[in-house]
Formats: C-alpha cells, structure tokens, sequence
C-alpha cells in the first residue's frame, strides 16, 4: 500500500546527477532534504478466509461479494534527508480508506447464516516506513541503492453484519464476518535504481521485499514501481509512475485463524519538493 512507498522515494532521490556538456548537473543541486506528497489510483483485490475451530472455514472476497470499492485512491507522503553521496534516511506512510454499506442481503458463511441483514465494510489500512539506503554505484546518469529497514502494518480491515442473523443454529441481531485490526512492525530490504536522461527528466525503478513473523501474525509482502520525474524547477519535480503491492497475512486468534490477501496496482502522481 508495501513504498511500500520506496517506489516513490526512489525517483526523487535527491543526489541523482546527469552529464550535460560534459559536466556532472545534479537534478536537485544542494538539496539534501526532500519531501514528497501524492495518490495513487488503484484497482484493489481483497480476500480474507477466516477458520475456527470445530467449525468449517468460510472464503469472503470483499469487492466481488461485498461490494467493497474496487477502484480507490492510496493517499501518500514521503521525505528523506542524504547524508551524502552513499548515504541516506528515508521515511514514508501511505493510507486507505474504503467503506460500504449493503442492506437486505442474504447469505450462507457455512455456520454464520445472514437472512435480511445490513452489512458495513471498512478498510482504513495504514504502511509505515523507515530505511537506510546505501548507494554502492553512482556514475554521471545512474545509481543504484540498497536499502534495509522497518515496516509498520496497521491493518484495519473489518465486516459486520445486522439483522437477521443464524450463528451455529442460534439467532442473532449481529455477527462479525472478518476482523482484521492488527500492527504489525516487519524487516524491509531493497534495491532502487534511477537513469537520468536529460538533466530534467529521470527514470526509476525499485523492488522490495517485507517478511517475518510477529506475535501470532505472519506477514510476506511484495512491491514494485516504475517512475518517471520531470525536473519543473530547481526545488519541485513532477512524478508520474505506476505501483504495485501484494500482501499475504495470517494473523492466529485464540481458536481463530484469519488469513488476508491484499493486493492492488494502479497509476500514481505526485509532487515532490527539495531543499
């Protein structure tokens, strides 16, 4: 959502250079620190399979069945500061914020059994990032960089029902389809990569990977970006790119086990700004 904002960070690093004339140009000349702000437009695929014990597993997928916004926007900030030419800090925090509501529905869970009852989805899930980039090459138009760091998951996602309601054979006026309201810190590593083509317009790419186990959650991550910035004045560029994030999270529950799949891609725009 994991930027995974490195994507972004990648593009508007602020020591990429450029050769013109045969002279080095720096695309930010003595900006150190950098801050960014932007949204992605993305199209998002939710899944979440919830077991219990002694009961049978039941599969929810959240925009198809649920009606949950398939088509939304990731709200974006970024910054960092480059302590020179090797070394850098990097920050970014990326939201969502889907919600819906269904009435009248009916619908078989296996053991949870909805018969004329209101639904309300809510997706506020926040990423939180923090590395250390190191740039082990640098030439007059490329860098490449390492970075290694932490990632906070704040996963908010949540589906309850109203109404008329059959759990284990017993009625209810509500029930809890899928709760997944967990933070989560894992490791981060990475690699970015940026081409200057003129001193105005460059080209980046980053992959990252986040993994581990914390408490009783497991979470792996995937995310990958592809950018381009334009160069409209010494202290501000543009950024156009496209994103993509892919999440995997088990999160254990007493007797329960909630697994989540999320996921999006989409296009992203952005303003960055150097100092």
């Amino acid at each position: 959502m994991v930027s995974v904002l490195l994507l972004f960070m990648t593009s508007a690093s602020a020591n990429s250079t450029v050769a013109k004339r045969g002279a080095e140009v720096n695309i930010y000349e003595d900006n150190s620190f950098f801050i960014g702000v932007g949204s992605a437009i993305v199209k998002f695929d939710t899944n979440i399979k919830v077991k219990k014990d002694g009961e049978l597993p039941y599969f929810i997928d959240l925009e198809g069945d649920l009606d949950l916004p398939a088509i939304s926007y990731v709200a974006t900030i970024y910054g960092g500061y480059d302590f020179n030419d090797k070394h850098s800090l990097n920050f970014a925090a990326f939201g969502i914020n889907r919600q819906s509501t269904l009435l009248d529905i009916n619908k078989n869970y296996e053991d949870i059994i909805l018969i004329s009852a209101n639904v309300t989805l809510a997706d506020k899930t926040r990423f939180y990032f923090v590395d250390y980039g190191y740039t082990f090459f640098r030439d007059d138009r490329s860098d490449m960089t390492f970075v290694v760091g932490i990632n906070g998951m704040d996963l908010h996602l949540i589906a309850e029902a109203k109404g008329q309601i059959t759990v284990l054979g017993v009625a209810e006026s509500k029930a809890v389809l899928a709760d997944a309201n967990v933070f989560v810190p894992l490791p981060l590593i990475g690699l970015n990569f940026g081409f200057s083509f003129t001193p105005k317009w460059r080209f980046s790419a980053a992959v990252s990977l986040v993994g581990g186990t914390y408490k009783d959650i497991t979470a792996t991550i995937g995310q990958s970006s592809m950018n381009f910035e334009y160069k409209l004045s010494k202290h501000v560029g543009l950024i156009l790119g496209l994103t993509y994030f892919d999440a995997d999270i088990d999160i254990k529950n007493n007797n329960e086990l909630t697994e989540v799949s999320y996921g999006y891609n989409g296009g992203y725009i952005g303003a960055h700004f150097g100092f």
